[in-house]
């Protein structure tokens, strides 16, 4: 006879915690859950034999290494390196093989052969325009008030001359670049080109401007904080961080602008220029800022005008060579560098080179730039003397 294993269904209602529809979220059901367990008459005796069976576990032993689990020393073969080379397995031939070209790269960097045309052509088209600051060439009418001290008095030209030299006479209390200060000139002709600021406002205007143009371009970048310490301005630091806040608003943070400084670096790596001669052309740009009438030219002209000027002054004069062979040898280079073969260019760089060689020989103003160029660190190219044959040749090309 078959004999037939007894089977006991037992239903076991879950013992979670079950929440009703009123209390959970819409988007969830709750129902109960009811489990089936199937038990057979041999599993109901299971707990009697684990009973019987409780005796104490022997630890195993630790058996000697076996030589057979040891790995095994494989020959290397002519095949097997073969094979290697072929599919490109050994990191010492992959490391062979790329070093011829990394070695390229490197001299193409260091010979300066990378084509440096194109990055500085692609500068040009994406570059925007230094406005100049119409504000400071209007007349205003002032209406008289009462209350003198809180009379407008708007910036002129004089007054915006003043707060960049007072500027450019602390960057070494600053620790700013050549490139913040620059960039921080710009961005104070952008906002008095856009608004008319009050005459004793324009060094606080100045001071956040340079913040601004040095949070872009140092390392370790210029806070309103340094600029109080050295006694800069005298506002407080929440006053000019809502006037730093108010510039970049006002300017829809367009703030960054390529100025002459970044087109001449191009250049003079083009023309792997002398210490002196990279010098000479900062000092020629610097005194350019100065001028405000020379931001109705692009920045890449007075850049242009001013290398090639630098290097007409530079220049030792010889039987051979004189300083206005120089002058047009160096600008046919940069022609074929920048491509633009339009005689209007050459005209408004004629015209910026007459507005630079009149600066460099105002020398008896004595201003702080003047001074910082006169040092041996900047190689006394302020103190460089013009050749009156270069003069008449500007002047001669000009009419």
């Amino acid at each position: 006879m078959l004999r037939r294993k007894s089977v006991n269904l037992k239903k076991e209602q879950s013992t979670e915690t079950v929440l009703s529809n009123s209390q959970s979220p819409s988007f969830v059901d709750f129902k109960r859950i009811t489990r089936s367990k199937k038990y057979s008459a041999a599993q109901k005796n299971a707990p009697d034999e684990k009973k019987q069976c409780t005796k104490k576990r022997q630890l195993p032993s630790l058996a000697p290494a076996c030589e057979e689990l040891q790995p095994k020393k494989s020959k290397v073969t002519e095949e097997t390196v073969a094979s290697q080379k072929t599919h490109g397995l050994s990191n010492l031939d992959d490391y062979c093989l790329e070093m011829p070209d990394f070695e390229k790269q490197m001299l193409s960097i260091w010979q300066s052969n990378i084509d440096i045309t194109e990055m500085y052509r692609a500068l040009c088209k994406s570059a925007s325009l230094i406005p100049a600051p119409h504000t400071l060439f209007c007349v205003y009418e002032i209406p008289e008030s009462p209350n003198k001290t809180q009379q407008f008095c708007p910036s002129s030209i004089e007054d915006r001359q003043r707060v960049l030299l007072n500027i450019f006479s602390r960057r070494f209390q600053l620790k700013v670049s050549s490139e913040a200060l620059h960039l921080g000139a710009a961005l104070l002709d952008k906002c008095l080109d856009m608004m008319s600021v009050n005459k004793a406002s324009l060094d606080e205007l100045a001071a956040v401007t340079l913040v601004i143009a040095s949070k872009l371009e140092d390392v370790n970048c210029l806070t309103i904080e340094n600029i109080i310490g050295v006694e800069l301005i005298e506002k407080s630091a929440a006053q000019m961080a809502a006037l730093e806040r108010f510039v970049l608003t006002s300017l829809s943070f367009k703030i960054t602008i390529p100025t002459p400084l970044h087109f001449s670096t191009y250049m003079l790596v083009y023309l792997s220029a002398s210490p002196a001669k990279i010098h000479l052309t900062y000092y020629l740009l610097e005194l350019s800022i100065l001028y405000v009438h020379n931001r109705r030219f692009p920045s890449d002209v007075v850049a242009n005008a001013a290398t090639c000027l630098a290097f007409a002054i530079d220049s030792e004069p010889s039987v051979d060579q004189t300083p206005s062979t120089v002058l047009r040898e160096t600008e046919l280079r940069l022609r074929d560098f920048t491509g633009k073969n339009v005689k209007d260019e050459w005209d408004r760089e004629r015209e910026v080179m007459l507005t630079l060689i009149d600066l460099f020989l105002a020398g008896d103003e004595n201003h702080d730039i003047y001074r910082e160029y006169c040092t041996s660190r900047r190689n006394y190219v302020a103190l460089r003397q013009s050749v009156p044959e270069l003069l008449e040749t500007l002047r001669k090309d000009s009419t």
